[in-house]
């Protein structure tokens, strides 16, 4: 049972309190509770959704300085006019901070390999739980539902020249992984706050294909990573 889940003796208890207490405080208890409910049943809806989930590695002018995290939100915006992609970043982020100075980032499309999952976990604040394929909850991710948060400085667990090279533009570069299946090199070109996020809109101006076969990529889904399976069909 659910903390939004109901029983006969809850509204007995509920009409005794509400006569036996000043009416000004009923409100204030009735906002607090429907809005705990409200978000605990998005995160359980949301929870059955899988995401793609991808890296993004943001353009630097500073080789010493390398940002980039695990996302969950990149998809398609558009193709005509111009090639778009759309994701979101959890504020406060360094990734953030990056792409307003510099505009250029990666997106890596992963294969769904065991090197895939390690990666995503290093970009990724969420540890294992155990041995098996679970993240734990963060702190984080108790207080505002994030699945993934950004890690200071991912780079200082990867090998330059053997886990990422350099792709340059525009006089930065951004670092690109390897063993990835696509990157695609982008441009920011809008930005949205809200609340405590970042909706970023991106042209898409280079795409490198590593690897010619399609995987569909890795996703996430019920705190694990996954990949695609057998197709569907109406017969």
């Amino acid at each position: 049972m659910s903390r939004c889940d109901f029983y006969p003796i809850n509204f007995i208890a509920f009409f005794f309190f509400f006569f036996q207490h000043p009416i000004h405080t009923t409100p204030k208890m009735l906002r607090k509770y429907s809005t705990s409910c409200l978000l605990e049943s998005f995160r359980l809806a949301m929870g059955r959704v899988s995401s793609q989930a991808m890296i993004l590695t943001s353009a630097t002018s500073n080789l010493n300085e390398l940002h980039g995290m695990t996302l969950g939100s990149v998809c398609s915006l558009s193709v005509f006019p111009s090639p778009l992609i759309q994701f979101n970043l959890h504020l406060p982020s360094y990734t953030s901070s990056e792409l307003h100075k510099h505009k250029y980032l990666a997106l890596h499309v992963l294969p769904p390999t065991k090197n895939s999952v390690h990666l995503s976990r290093i970009f990724a604040k969420g540890v294992k739980l155990n041995k098996g394929a679970k993240l734990a909850p963060t702190k984080e991710e108790k207080i505002d539902g994030q699945v993934f948060h950004e890690m200071t400085k991912p780079f200082t667990r990867l090998q330059k020249g053997v886990d990422y090279l350099f792709y340059n533009i525009s006089d930065v570069q951004i670092p690109i992984l390897s063993n990835v299946e696509t990157t695609l090199i982008c441009q920011t070109r809008n930005t949205f706050p809200v609340d405590n996020h970042e909706i970023w809109v991106a042209d898409v101006v280079d795409i490198i294909h590593n690897k010619t076969q399609k995987s569909g990529g890795i996703l996430y889904f019920d705190r694990g990573f996954h990949k695609i399976g057998k197709s569907l069909s109406e017969d």
